[in-house]
């Protein structure tokens, strides 16, 4: 009996919500039913965004937007009062590549989108200030 509820309570914790670490050190956040969020470098976040198969969300601020942003990237401000509704619009089901000037705001947004049902969302460590340091363009 010990043996049944013991194997019992390691499958339910095996299906359960869970955070890892992938290979390249970064935080990977799966949840069953709401998709896969993880924080990248600049040189993932470039590989995914060159794909060519996601959005590129920047959820800066307007003035920062305008004073750097990603080639074909969207800007919604996470701090717009209807943010959650502006992003409900998108696919849920196209990967989003989100950035803001440092990471941080965009990795709140990441948590937002994920709540949401996005099946992949990819924050960018370091935000554009990373990207720019790591020496790769952006457009005004």
């Amino acid at each position: 009996m010990k043996t049944t509820i013991l194997i019992g309570a390691i499958a339910l914790m095996s299906f359960s919500a869970c955070g890892t670490m992938s290979n390249d050190g970064s935080q990977v956040v799966t949840e069953q039913q709401q998709g896969v969020a993880e924080d990248v470098d600049v040189a993932k976040f470039a590989e995914l965004v060159n794909s060519g198969n996601g959005f590129v969300l920047d959820v800066s601020n307007p003035d920062e937007y305008a004073a750097g942003h990603l080639e074909g990237s969207t800007l919604i401000n996470v701090f717009d009062e209807d943010f959650e509704e502006q992003v409900k619009k998108l696919n849920p089901n196209t990967p989003v590549y989100l950035y803001c000037r440092s990471g941080r705001r965009s990795a709140n947004a990441m948590e937002i989108l994920r709540k949401n049902g996005f099946a992949e969302v990819y924050n960018l460590k370091g935000g554009i200030m990373a990207w720019q340091q790591a020496g790769n363009d952006v457009v005004q």
